[in-house]
């Protein structure tokens, strides 16, 4: 018995060996690919919408696989075009020199308002604010400018003297007011602009006021001077031309701070002035 139940495990193994013959109804790859063809193209011929889509669909997909191929060759050929591969040197560092007149404003006119302001007398005389020297501070929460450095009484009929400190301040104009003294000048501080092309920051006193133009109406500027905190709203704003003696006299007889820079931006064609009161 033990030999006949041997016998049948063995007749059971031949019989159902696990090799490819077992599985006539075993199908192919080429065999799935076939009825998928079939399905689609039945899909197809009942479908008029899928008869469109379809071959939009392969004809875009082909579109992009091709494209992507070519991709480097046609940026490289833009940027050549559009000179973004010559935009110049900027100065990274101090040694680097760049010209700036080529992306920074320089005021023009300055002399002649400070020739206008001493000679027509517009301003009362203010022994306080004109024995000041050093730096104070300027803050403008609403643009993101905290704390950009003023340098206080410079001279600004001579460009040897208000270029140099418009490289790494803002520039108080010199015989104009200050918030420590009682006498209600027009207190004037102006800086560059700079063309989009500099990549100004907000951060940097030489060519923040380019953002100057974005602030608004009741938007607050603060002074620090002194260890004191000076508070100003935004009043109004104007285009004036480069020589307008407005910017200095501001209203007689009334404390106002007035911001100026070169407008438009890299340009000195124009001033944008703000003009704020105190609080």
């Amino acid at each position: 018995m033990v030999i006949n139940s041997k016998e049948n495990k063995n007749d059971e193994f031949e019989l159902n060996p696990l090799t490819e013959y077992d599985y006539p109804n075993k199908k192919k790859f080429w065999d799935y690919s076939k009825e998928v063809y079939k399905d689609v193209d039945n899909f197809t011929r009942v479908s008029p919408i899928a008869n469109f889509l379809l071959p939009l669909i392969l004809f875009v997909s082909g579109i992009y696989f091709i494209f992507q191929q070519f991709k480097p060759d046609i940026q490289q050929k833009l940027k050549e075009q559009s000179g973004q591969l010559a935009q110049g040197t900027i100065a990274l560092v101090p040694e680097e020199f760049i010209e700036m007149s080529e992306y920074v404003s320089i005021p023009q006119g300055l002399e002649e308002l400070t020739e206008k302001a001493l000679s027509e007398n517009v301003l009362k005389e203010d022994t306080v604010s004109l024995s000041y020297s050093g730096v104070f501070y300027l803050s403008i929460p609403s643009l993101g400018m905290e704390r950009l450095p003023v340098e206080a009484n410079v001279d600004s009929s001579s460009k040897e003297s208000y270029l140099p400190a418009l490289e790494d301040s803002l520039a108080h104009f010199k015989y104009t007011g200050l918030p420590i003294s009682d006498i209600p000048n027009n207190i004037v501080i102006y800086g560059h602009s700079a063309s989009p092309s500099y990549n100004p920051k907000r951060s940097d006193p030489m060519v923040a006021f380019s953002y100057l133009q974005e602030i608004s109406v009741g938007d607050d500027i603060f002074i620090e001077i002194d260890g004191k905190t000076f508070q100003f709203k935004m009043q109004r704003s104007k285009i004036v031309d480069p020589t307008d003696i407005e910017i200095i006299t501001g209203t007689p007889g009334k404390r106002t701070l007035t911001l100026f820079t070169c407008f438009p931006n890299g340009s000195n064609s124009k001033r944008f002035v703000a003009v704020a009161r105190e609080v």
